[in-house]
C-alpha cells in the first residue's frame, strides 16, 4: 500500500504558467499510477486530501474511489479532548469535557490535538514567565504577583 498524505500539494491542478520541471513530475506521476493499476502485485494507492477542488482532474479519475470522512461530532469532540489529557493530572468533570465538545463545533482531530496541547503548556509558560513564587501548604510552588510572595 502506498499513502500520500496532503495529495494536493503532489497532484494540483496543472496550470500554463507552471514550471517545467513540475509538469513532468506530475506526469511521470501519472504514468506510474496508471502502471499501479495493472499491476498484479495488489498495489493499493491511497491519497488524503482537506481540499479535493484542487486536484488535478486527471489524478482524480486515477483515485477510482472517494472516501468523505466527516467532522467529528460533539460526543466524539469530546472522548479527543479525554483522551488528549489522559495521564495528565486534572479536575475535569465529564460534564466539563462534554463542554469542550460542545465549544469545539467544526473542529477537526488535528485541532483539537492542537487547542489540548496548547493548554497543557499554559502552567509552562506560567511559570517560566513568573518572577516569584509562594509555597502552598503540600509542599508546592506557585507562580504570583510580588505583593503575594
Amino acid at each position: 500500500m502506498i499513502f500520500i498524505d496532503e495529495v494536493d500539494s503532489l497532484c494540483g491542478k496543472r496550470t500554463e504558467g507552471e514550471n517545467e520541471s513540475s509538469r513532468r513530475i506530475k506526469t511521470e506521476f501519472l504514468v506510474q499510477m496508471d502502471g499501479c493499476g495493472n499491476s498484479q502485485e495488489g498495489i493499493l494507492v491511497m491519497g488524503a486530501t482537506n481540499t479535493p477542488w484542487e486536484l488535478d482532474e486527471a489524478f482524480r479519475r486515477r483515485f477510482e474511489k472517494r472516501i468523505y470522512i466527516h467532522l467529528p461530532d460533539q460526543q466524539a469532540r469530546a472522548g479527543m479532548f479525554k483522551l488528549k489529557v489522559e495521564g495528565v493530572p486534572n479536575t475535569l468533570t465529564d460534564e466539563e469535557f462534554n463542554k469542550l465538545g460542545a465549544a469545539s463545533e467544526l473542529y477537526s482531530g488535528s485541532d483539537i490535538k492542537t487547542v489540548s496541547k496548547e493548554a497543557l503548556f499554559m502552567p509552562i509558560r506560567k511559570c517560566q514567565n513568573a518572577t516569584h513564587f509562594k509555597q502552598l501548604p503540600d509542599g508546592f510552588f506557585s507562580p504570583c504577583a510580588p505583593s503575594d510572595a
